[in-house]
């Protein structure tokens, strides 16, 4: 027993992390007409994983609704940090603005569009910049956790120069290293959860609230990687409390966390066509 920890260890730290992946990949509308942006943010894997040519036909699709688009690195690719550790939201915010700065694109309709670690970020540049006022959370997280792939407790993200505070679901955990084996990690979220206080999970509570704009969730019953579900219920439970006045969905998925497919993508074309190309102005 004694090897297979560092068997474990270097599994839960590996990165799929490629110093050759683009910091930003833009795939505009060029007609002459400024058009809706949509920032695409991948998940704890890092680098650049929607830039890939395989994930053009996803990119593709948003301009059939009139949308623009951008698959933005937050970090592992040569131009960002090389570590999710108090990552700084603001200067994540201001890659975008300056993204929305194209005169094809119409600054004031702005969505971020995340995938699981990348829908913690989207929820929280949402809930923190006005300038973001359209979000989409695919397995998405309704508090800000500790950074991945660290061996000791750190902050994800730091927001005016302080980090935001997290709950933190240990890497050296007995439900984490069990899910290098089982493929779940699942519990070792829930019990991160069950574990916090009142205090600590107030504080790491993202406020979806203060969103400017739309959003739109998708979270499955199933997920083994993390509770997204469960997340994806109080996030629209701090909705409907703040008598929230834009419009919401949460799409509901049977499978696991990697269940998400074109006939769901399509809603969330639908959802984003309707209030981001047609409503936004």
């Amino acid at each position: 027993m004694k090897f297979a920890m560092p068997i474990l260890m270097a599994g839960l730290l590996s990165a799929c992390t490629s110093s050759t992946d683009p910091d930003v990949k833009h795939h505009f509308i060029e007609d002459g007409q400024p058009h809706p942006l949509v920032i695409l943010l991948g998940g704890s894997e890092g680098g650049n994983t929607l830039a890939q040519p395989h994930f053009k036909p996803l990119m593709d699709s948003f301009h059939k609704h009139g949308m623009s688009v951008a698959s933005l690195a937050y970090y592992g690719t040569p131009g960002t940090p090389q570590r999710q550790i108090s990552l700084p939201l603001d200067d994540i915010a201001s890659r975008i603005s300056k993204l929305a700065e194209h005169p094809g694109i119409n600054k004031n309709c702005i969505a971020v569009y995340g995938f699981s670690k990348g829908a913690e970020l989207a929820l929280l540049l949402a809930s923190h910049f006005e300038h973001i006022n359209h979000a989409v959370a695919v397995m998405p997280s309704h508090v800000s956790w500790n950074a991945v792939k660290t061996l000791s407790s750190e902050p994800g993200w730091q927001l005016n120069g302080s980090p935001l505070p997290y709950v933190n679901a240990p890497l050296l955990s007995w439900h984490m290293q069990k899910g290098v084996v089982t493929g779940s990690y699942t519990p070792a979220f829930s019990a991160a959860l069950d574990r916090a206080d009142t205090k600590t999970l107030n504080a790491a509570r993202i406020p979806v609230e203060k969103t400017n704009g739309p959003v739109l969730l998708v979270s499955a019953r199933q997920d083994e990687i993390w509770p997204s579900y469960y997340m994806a219920q109080e996030l629209i439970a701090s909705l409907k409390k703040a008598d929230f006045s834009y419009p919401y969905q949460h799409i509901e998925l049977s499978g696991g966390h990697y269940s998400f497919n074109r006939d769901v993508q399509d809603q969330v074309n639908q959802f984003l066509a309707s209030t981001l190309v047609n409503e936004c102005q």
